[in-house]
């Protein structure tokens, strides 16, 4: 395995709310006491694993090498396999649901493991605390985890490098689309319902109440508004594929 990595992140749909990422969080020290955990992401795309996976390869290449422990899993318990994943020496951990597939469209080099471990405890529906996050925490610490390597995905093997879509809205109302800003010149324009938006590098840099496109700081092409909200002055974001013309 990698050097040894301290550094556990989180990636999940879990919400600040509620008991889920606390008990996530202790699971993991339980596994490893010296782990630092960070808690990156917790409000990914609800149960929309694609979506999600788009968000999760902008993340991920903010960081070296570190332990990413990733639960957006709609399907929890059933016959989706559960993962770890290597690229670049990181280390994804969660289930083949399609949250690995942009990860694998968009880097050369990448080992998919089926894990063979079993989930700690009787509950079917908590994998992030009942086997992800004990993975997670070996990894950290290069123990032994019985698993086997395969070949590919189960889920997302026909998708795209990048999303046409809006994949995330933030708390200011900004969209976040599943394109990165390399693959897109400044120059560009881009559609999105009945409108056409120009490329500005910043919010001052258009006039109050016009909707411009930026890249962010996750390296992601967004949608916002200077002094407003983009998900109010374009409602069916959800259902709109974003052309770049």
């Amino acid at each position: 395995m990698a050097n040894q990595m301290n550094t556990i992140l989180t990636f999940t749909d879990f919400g600040s709310a509620g008991p889920y990422l606390g008990q996530m969080e202790a699971a993991i020290k339980r596994e490893s006491v010296s782990a630092s955990v960070i808690h990156l992401q917790s409000d990914a795309p609800a149960c929309d694993p694609k979506s999600a996976g788009y968000l999760l390869a902008a993340l991920a290449n903010q960081f070296d090498e570190a332990v990413f422990v990733c639960v957006v899993d709609p399907g929890v318990g059933s016959e989706r396999r559960p993962l770890v994943v290597e690229s670049q020496g990181q280390w994804f951990v969660g289930p083949d649901n399609g949250l690995f597939a942009a990860l694998f469209h968009q880097r050369s080099e990448m080992s998919i493991y089926q894990i063979l471990q079993q989930p700690r405890g009787e509950s079917q529906t908590f994998h992030g605390r009942d086997l992800f996050a004990s993975v997670a925490a070996k990894i950290s610490k290069k123990q032994f985890i019985a698993m086997k390597k395969i070949g590919k995905l189960d889920i997302g093997m026909a998708w795209s490098e990048d999303l046409h879509e809006i994949i995330y809205v933030d708390h200011f109302g900004n969209l976040f689309s599943g394109l990165r800003g390399l693959q897109v010149d400044c120059s560009a324009k881009i559609r999105i319902a009945d409108s056409l938006l120009s490329w500005a590098p910043r919010f001052d840099a258009v006039k109050r109440g016009v909707p411009f496109w930026y890249v962010n700081s996750c390296g992601l092409v967004e949608i916002a508004v200077n002094g407003g909200r983009a998900d109010l002055l374009f409602p069916e974001y959800r259902n709109e594929i974003i052309n770049i013309s």
